[in-house]
Protein backbone atom coordinates (compact mmCIF):
# COMPACT_ATOMS: atom_id res chain seq x y z
CA UNK A 1 0.00 0.00 0.00
CA UNK A 2 1.00 3.65 -0.32
CA UNK A 3 2.08 5.65 2.56
CA UNK A 4 -0.68 8.39 1.61
CA UNK A 5 -3.45 5.61 2.37
CA UNK A 6 -4.73 5.69 5.51
CA UNK A 7 -6.58 7.45 7.88
CA UNK A 8 -3.69 8.26 10.29
CA UNK A 9 -0.72 8.76 7.89
CA UNK A 10 -3.12 11.86 6.53
CA UNK A 11 -3.34 13.89 9.72
CA UNK A 12 -3.15 18.17 9.21
CA UNK A 13 -0.07 19.09 11.44
CA UNK A 14 0.14 22.93 12.79
CA UNK A 15 2.81 24.62 13.59
CA UNK A 16 4.23 23.43 17.28
CA UNK A 17 4.20 25.72 19.79
CA UNK A 18 8.05 27.42 20.73
CA UNK A 19 8.39 29.90 22.90
CA UNK A 20 11.21 32.29 21.80
CA UNK A 21 11.74 32.87 25.79
CA UNK A 22 11.41 29.95 27.15
CA UNK A 23 14.55 28.52 24.33
CA UNK A 24 16.97 31.52 25.75
CA UNK A 25 16.15 30.00 28.56
CA UNK A 26 16.88 26.54 28.80
CA UNK A 27 19.81 27.67 26.35
CA UNK A 28 21.66 29.80 29.35
CA UNK A 29 20.48 27.84 32.10
CA UNK A 30 22.82 25.05 29.87
CA UNK A 31 25.70 26.97 28.78
CA UNK A 32 25.40 28.72 32.53
CA UNK A 33 24.98 25.59 34.07
CA UNK A 34 27.31 23.53 31.78
CA UNK A 35 30.69 25.95 31.98
CA UNK A 36 30.35 26.22 35.80
CA UNK A 37 30.42 22.43 36.19
CA UNK A 38 33.48 22.34 33.76
CA UNK A 39 35.61 25.00 35.51
CA UNK A 40 34.96 23.34 38.88
CA UNK A 41 36.03 19.75 36.79
CA UNK A 42 39.21 21.43 35.40
CA UNK A 43 40.49 23.13 38.58
CA UNK A 44 40.14 20.06 40.69
CA UNK A 45 41.55 17.55 38.35
CA UNK A 46 44.83 20.37 36.32
CA UNK A 47 48.55 19.35 36.91
CA UNK A 48 51.37 20.66 35.26
CA UNK A 49 51.29 17.18 33.39
CA UNK A 50 47.72 18.44 31.91
CA UNK A 51 49.19 20.94 30.10
CA UNK A 52 52.19 19.29 28.72
CA UNK A 53 49.16 16.91 27.40
CA UNK A 54 47.20 19.75 26.34
CA UNK A 55 50.44 20.88 23.87
CA UNK A 56 50.84 17.36 22.27
CA UNK A 57 46.97 16.80 21.86
CA UNK A 58 47.26 18.96 18.39
CA UNK A 59 45.18 21.16 16.59
CA UNK A 60 44.73 18.38 13.87
CA UNK A 61 42.93 16.04 16.41
CA UNK A 62 40.92 19.19 17.72
CA UNK A 63 39.89 19.57 14.11
CA UNK A 64 38.92 15.99 13.82
CA UNK A 65 36.81 16.20 16.77
CA UNK A 66 34.66 18.71 14.97
CA UNK A 67 34.73 16.78 11.74
CA UNK A 68 33.35 13.54 13.89
CA UNK A 69 30.72 15.74 14.93
CA UNK A 70 29.74 17.40 11.73
CA UNK A 71 29.27 13.72 9.86
CA UNK A 72 27.11 12.59 12.70
CA UNK A 73 25.13 15.06 11.65
CA UNK A 74 25.52 14.44 7.81
CA UNK A 75 24.70 10.97 8.24
CA UNK A 76 21.52 11.62 10.28
CA UNK A 77 20.26 14.06 7.57
CA UNK A 78 21.33 11.51 5.28
CA UNK A 79 18.99 8.85 7.32
CA UNK A 80 15.95 11.56 7.32
CA UNK A 81 16.58 12.06 3.14
CA UNK A 82 16.05 8.53 2.38
CA UNK A 83 13.51 7.61 4.65
CA UNK A 84 11.13 10.27 2.85
CA UNK A 85 12.59 10.63 -0.54
CA UNK A 86 12.62 6.82 -0.77
CA UNK A 87 9.00 6.03 0.20
CA UNK A 88 6.99 9.39 -1.35
CA UNK A 89 6.96 11.45 -4.74
CA UNK A 90 7.72 14.78 -2.78
CA UNK A 91 11.69 15.17 -2.28
CA UNK A 92 13.42 17.07 -0.28
CA UNK A 93 17.16 17.61 -0.90
CA UNK A 94 20.42 16.99 1.19
CA UNK A 95 20.76 20.53 2.73
CA UNK A 96 16.64 21.02 3.67
CA UNK A 97 17.57 17.52 5.40
CA UNK A 98 20.52 19.09 7.12
CA UNK A 99 18.80 21.49 7.98
CA UNK A 100 16.51 20.29 9.60
CA UNK A 101 18.86 17.60 11.19
CA UNK A 102 20.39 20.42 13.40
CA UNK A 103 17.40 22.24 13.86
CA UNK A 104 15.36 19.28 15.60
CA UNK A 105 18.86 18.51 17.33
CA UNK A 106 18.85 22.45 19.16
CA UNK A 107 15.19 21.94 20.19
CA UNK A 108 15.27 18.33 21.45
CA UNK A 109 18.48 19.40 23.23
CA UNK A 110 16.65 22.34 25.44
CA UNK A 111 12.94 20.91 25.66
CA UNK A 112 13.81 17.17 26.36
CA UNK A 113 10.59 16.37 28.26
CA UNK A 114 7.88 17.99 25.50
CA UNK A 115 10.08 15.66 22.69
CA UNK A 116 9.44 19.05 20.75
CA UNK A 117 11.86 18.19 17.83
CA UNK A 118 9.73 15.78 16.64
CA UNK A 119 6.68 17.82 15.93
CA UNK A 120 9.42 20.56 15.42
CA UNK A 121 11.05 18.38 12.16
CA UNK A 122 7.33 16.85 11.39
CA UNK A 123 6.29 20.18 10.90
CA UNK A 124 9.18 21.73 8.95
CA UNK A 125 8.62 18.82 6.24
CA UNK A 126 5.67 19.27 5.55
CA UNK A 127 6.44 22.78 4.71
CA UNK A 128 8.70 21.46 2.22
CA UNK A 129 5.83 19.11 0.64
CA UNK A 130 5.96 15.80 3.06
CA UNK A 131 2.53 14.40 3.65
CA UNK A 132 1.77 15.42 7.51
CA UNK A 133 1.38 12.20 9.15
CA UNK A 134 4.42 10.58 6.89
CA UNK A 135 6.55 13.60 7.60
CA UNK A 136 5.44 12.37 11.85
CA UNK A 137 5.98 9.31 11.22
CA UNK A 138 9.40 9.57 9.07
CA UNK A 139 10.42 11.55 12.56
CA UNK A 140 9.48 8.59 14.75
CA UNK A 141 10.87 5.53 13.06
CA UNK A 142 14.17 7.59 13.16
CA UNK A 143 13.99 8.83 16.46
CA UNK A 144 13.38 4.69 17.93
CA UNK A 145 16.18 3.28 16.17
CA UNK A 146 19.10 4.13 18.56
CA UNK A 147 16.59 3.06 21.76
CA UNK A 148 16.53 -0.02 20.40
CA UNK A 149 20.13 -0.46 18.98
CA UNK A 150 21.51 0.10 22.47
CA UNK A 151 19.49 -2.49 23.58
CA UNK A 152 20.97 -5.00 21.58
CA UNK A 153 24.32 -3.63 22.70
CA UNK A 154 23.35 -3.86 26.71
CA UNK A 155 22.50 -7.62 25.92
CA UNK A 156 25.56 -8.17 23.54
CA UNK A 157 27.29 -6.87 26.94
CA UNK A 158 25.79 -8.83 29.22
CA UNK A 159 26.34 -12.10 27.07
CA UNK A 160 29.84 -11.11 26.65
CA UNK A 161 30.86 -10.21 30.71
CA UNK A 162 29.02 -13.74 31.25
CA UNK A 163 31.25 -15.79 29.03
CA UNK A 164 34.31 -14.14 30.26
CA UNK A 165 35.14 -11.03 29.16
CA UNK A 166 37.99 -9.27 29.80
CA UNK A 167 38.40 -5.69 30.49
CA UNK A 168 40.03 -2.75 32.43
CA UNK A 169 39.36 -2.04 36.05
CA UNK A 170 38.00 1.19 35.19
CA UNK A 171 36.14 -0.42 32.18
CA UNK A 172 34.34 -3.10 34.66
CA UNK A 173 33.54 -0.15 36.92
CA UNK A 174 31.89 1.91 35.01
CA UNK A 175 29.86 -0.84 33.13
CA UNK A 176 28.74 -2.06 36.36
CA UNK A 177 27.31 1.11 37.29
CA UNK A 178 26.03 2.51 33.91
CA UNK A 179 25.05 -1.02 32.55
CA UNK A 180 22.01 -1.08 35.37
CA UNK A 181 20.95 2.42 34.92
CA UNK A 182 20.79 2.13 30.91
CA UNK A 183 18.62 -0.96 31.27
CA UNK A 184 15.63 0.66 32.71
CA UNK A 185 14.76 3.53 29.83
CA UNK A 186 16.28 0.90 27.41
CA UNK A 187 13.18 -2.46 28.12
CA UNK A 188 10.96 0.92 28.51
CA UNK A 189 11.59 1.71 25.14
CA UNK A 190 11.43 -1.97 23.49
CA UNK A 191 8.46 -2.91 25.87
CA UNK A 192 6.92 -0.02 24.57
CA UNK A 193 7.85 -0.24 20.76
CA UNK A 194 6.46 -4.13 21.30
CA UNK A 195 3.20 -3.37 22.86
CA UNK A 196 2.64 -0.13 20.42
CA UNK A 197 3.33 -2.36 17.59
CA UNK A 198 1.96 -6.06 18.37
CA UNK A 199 -0.81 -4.82 20.84
CA UNK A 200 -1.83 -1.29 19.96
CA UNK A 201 -5.56 -1.31 22.20
CA UNK A 202 -3.49 -2.17 24.74
CA UNK A 203 -1.09 0.24 24.43
CA UNK A 204 -4.18 2.80 24.21
CA UNK A 205 -5.59 1.49 27.28
CA UNK A 206 -1.91 2.02 29.44
CA UNK A 207 -1.63 5.24 27.84
CA UNK A 208 -5.45 5.76 29.00
CA UNK A 209 -5.13 4.44 32.80
CA UNK A 210 -1.81 6.42 33.15
CA UNK A 211 -3.63 10.10 32.18
CA UNK A 212 -6.37 9.37 33.77
CA UNK A 213 -4.48 8.68 36.94
CA UNK A 214 -2.03 11.89 36.55
CA UNK A 215 -5.89 13.91 35.83
CA UNK A 216 -6.97 12.65 39.00
CA UNK A 217 -4.19 14.49 41.10
CA UNK A 218 -3.80 16.99 38.78
CA UNK A 219 -5.69 20.44 38.17
CA UNK A 220 -5.90 23.29 35.95
CA UNK A 221 -3.21 24.10 33.19
CA UNK A 222 -1.23 20.29 34.41
CA UNK A 223 -4.79 18.21 33.71
CA UNK A 224 -4.98 19.63 30.46
CA UNK A 225 -1.67 18.75 29.35
CA UNK A 226 -2.03 15.25 30.41
CA UNK A 227 -4.62 15.12 28.45
CA UNK A 228 -2.71 16.71 25.65
CA UNK A 229 0.26 14.39 25.83
CA UNK A 230 -2.22 11.60 26.02
CA UNK A 231 -4.10 12.20 22.53
CA UNK A 232 -0.56 12.81 21.04
CA UNK A 233 0.91 9.86 22.32
CA UNK A 234 -1.76 7.69 20.84
CA UNK A 235 -2.25 9.05 17.40
CA UNK A 236 1.60 9.09 17.23
CA UNK A 237 1.53 5.17 18.22
CA UNK A 238 -0.95 4.77 15.20
CA UNK A 239 0.86 7.05 12.73
CA UNK A 240 4.45 5.15 14.04
CA UNK A 241 2.87 2.10 13.77
CA UNK A 242 1.57 2.16 10.37
CA UNK A 243 4.53 3.73 8.90
CA UNK A 244 6.66 0.64 10.23
CA UNK A 245 4.58 -1.69 8.55
CA UNK A 246 4.19 0.01 5.53
CA UNK A 247 8.12 0.29 5.21
CA UNK A 248 8.85 -3.13 6.27
CA UNK A 249 6.50 -4.64 3.71
CA UNK A 250 7.28 -2.25 0.80
CA UNK A 251 10.59 -0.68 1.07
CA UNK A 252 12.25 -2.61 3.16
CA UNK A 253 15.48 -1.43 1.62
CA UNK A 254 14.61 2.15 2.17
CA UNK A 255 14.31 1.31 5.85
CA UNK A 256 17.16 -0.95 6.32
CA UNK A 257 19.52 2.21 4.62
CA UNK A 258 17.63 4.94 7.31
CA UNK A 259 18.40 2.82 10.32
CA UNK A 260 21.93 1.82 9.03
CA UNK A 261 22.64 5.72 8.44
CA UNK A 262 21.42 6.24 11.96
CA UNK A 263 23.44 4.02 13.67
CA UNK A 264 26.46 5.04 12.05
CA UNK A 265 25.72 8.59 13.15
CA UNK A 266 26.15 7.76 16.82
CA UNK A 267 29.16 5.82 16.19
CA UNK A 268 30.24 9.17 14.66
CA UNK A 269 29.08 11.05 17.76
CA UNK A 270 30.65 8.50 20.03
CA UNK A 271 34.13 9.07 17.88
CA UNK A 272 34.54 12.25 19.58
CA UNK A 273 35.31 10.74 23.04
CA UNK A 274 37.53 8.55 21.11
CA UNK A 275 39.65 10.80 19.20
CA UNK A 276 39.98 12.19 22.49
CA UNK A 277 41.03 9.51 24.40
CA UNK A 278 43.39 8.67 21.57
CA UNK A 279 44.74 12.83 22.09
CA UNK A 280 45.58 11.86 25.72
CA UNK A 281 47.36 8.58 25.06
CA UNK A 282 44.54 6.15 25.26
CA UNK A 283 45.96 3.17 22.80
CA UNK A 284 44.31 -0.13 24.37
CA UNK A 285 40.59 -1.57 22.39
CA UNK A 286 38.04 0.96 21.04
CA UNK A 287 35.56 -1.80 21.91
CA UNK A 288 35.16 -1.09 25.59
CA UNK A 289 34.93 2.89 25.15
CA UNK A 290 32.07 2.26 22.27
CA UNK A 291 29.93 -0.25 24.24
CA UNK A 292 30.23 2.01 27.18
CA UNK A 293 28.94 5.09 24.81
CA UNK A 294 26.29 2.89 23.85
CA UNK A 295 24.97 2.09 27.09
CA UNK A 296 25.65 5.61 28.88
CA UNK A 297 23.36 7.61 25.84
CA UNK A 298 20.75 6.66 26.23
CA UNK A 299 20.84 7.13 30.30
CA UNK A 300 21.57 10.83 29.00
CA UNK A 301 18.79 10.93 26.48
CA UNK A 302 16.35 10.47 29.23
CA UNK A 303 17.11 13.56 31.69
CA UNK A 304 14.93 16.46 32.12
CA UNK A 305 17.28 19.07 31.98
CA UNK A 306 18.29 20.95 29.22
CA UNK A 307 21.50 19.80 27.13
CA UNK A 308 21.57 16.92 29.34
CA UNK A 309 22.84 19.54 31.99
CA UNK A 310 24.78 17.89 34.58
CA UNK A 311 24.35 14.10 34.05
CA UNK A 312 26.12 14.31 30.77
CA UNK A 313 28.99 16.21 32.54
CA UNK A 314 28.89 13.31 35.19
CA UNK A 315 28.47 10.88 32.69
CA UNK A 316 31.41 11.51 30.85
CA UNK A 317 33.48 12.50 33.94
CA UNK A 318 33.10 8.59 35.05
CA UNK A 319 33.72 7.68 31.34
CA UNK A 320 37.31 9.83 31.07
CA UNK A 321 38.14 8.08 34.36
CA UNK A 322 37.63 4.84 33.26
CA UNK A 323 40.24 4.92 30.78
CA UNK A 324 42.94 8.38 31.23
CA UNK A 325 45.25 9.23 33.87
CA UNK A 326 42.68 12.22 36.18
CA UNK A 327 44.83 15.12 35.53
CA UNK A 328 43.37 14.67 31.78
CA UNK A 329 39.41 14.53 33.11
CA UNK A 330 38.65 18.32 33.28
CA UNK A 331 39.91 19.18 29.91
CA UNK A 332 38.59 15.87 27.79
CA UNK A 333 35.24 16.91 29.48
CA UNK A 334 35.33 20.58 28.10
CA UNK A 335 36.85 19.46 24.15
CA UNK A 336 33.73 16.56 24.43
CA UNK A 337 30.92 19.32 25.29
CA UNK A 338 32.84 22.15 23.16
CA UNK A 339 32.42 19.30 20.25
CA UNK A 340 29.06 17.68 20.36
CA UNK A 341 27.07 20.51 22.00
CA UNK A 342 28.62 23.61 21.88
CA UNK A 343 29.14 24.14 18.69
CA UNK A 344 25.72 22.31 16.39
CA UNK A 345 23.52 23.87 19.58
CA UNK A 346 25.06 27.61 18.50
CA UNK A 347 24.59 26.50 14.61
CA UNK A 348 21.20 25.11 15.64
CA UNK A 349 20.15 28.14 17.28
CA UNK A 350 20.98 30.66 14.44
CA UNK A 351 18.58 28.54 12.34
CA UNK A 352 15.72 28.30 14.70
CA UNK A 353 16.06 31.89 15.54
CA UNK A 354 16.07 32.76 11.67
CA UNK A 355 12.69 30.34 10.89
CA UNK A 356 10.56 31.22 13.98
CA UNK A 357 11.42 35.09 13.74
CA UNK A 358 9.34 37.53 15.87
CA UNK A 359 5.93 36.85 14.24
CA UNK A 360 5.86 32.98 13.62
CA UNK A 361 7.20 30.41 11.31
CA UNK A 362 9.10 31.53 8.39
CA UNK A 363 8.45 29.75 4.85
Amino acid sequence: SHPSRGRSLSTELTAPSLDRSKLSRAALIFVIGSIAIMAVTVFVTTEDETWRGVLSFGVGLIILLFVAEFMRMVLESLALLVLVNGTQDEKITAIEAFELTIEGFFVGQLIPISAAGVPYQGFLLTRKGVRAGWATAVVLVKGFVPGVFFFFVLVAAITLTALGWESSAGTAKFLSIVGPLSALPLLFIVGSLIIMLRYPKLFDRIIDGIAGFLQRRLRGKAAQKVEESRILMEEESHVFREALTTLGRDKRWILFCGILLVILAYMSEFMVAIIILWGFGYRDSMVGPLILQCLLKPVITATPTPGSLAFGEGGYIGFFAAFLPAHFVGVSLVLWRTALYFAPLLAGGLMVAKRIGRRGFTA
